[in-house]
């Protein structure tokens, strides 16, 4: 009994490393791949000639 208790913690804690290894690298890539935005094209305005 003690030794799957002892099991458990120790995968609860490996799930707890890998889910904040993955996080950190996330969040990594989120910061590394900030959006870079076109400015907005000139709309051409159509005149009426009379």
């Amino acid at each position: 009994m003690a030794e799957a208790e002892r099991r458990a913690v120790e995968l609860r804690q490996n799930m707890q490393r890998l889910r904040a290894l993955r996080e950190a690298k996330e969040a990594d890539e989120n910061s590394a791949e900030a959006p870079v935005s076109k400015p907005a094209r000139k709309r051409r305005v159509k005149r009426i000639v009379r």
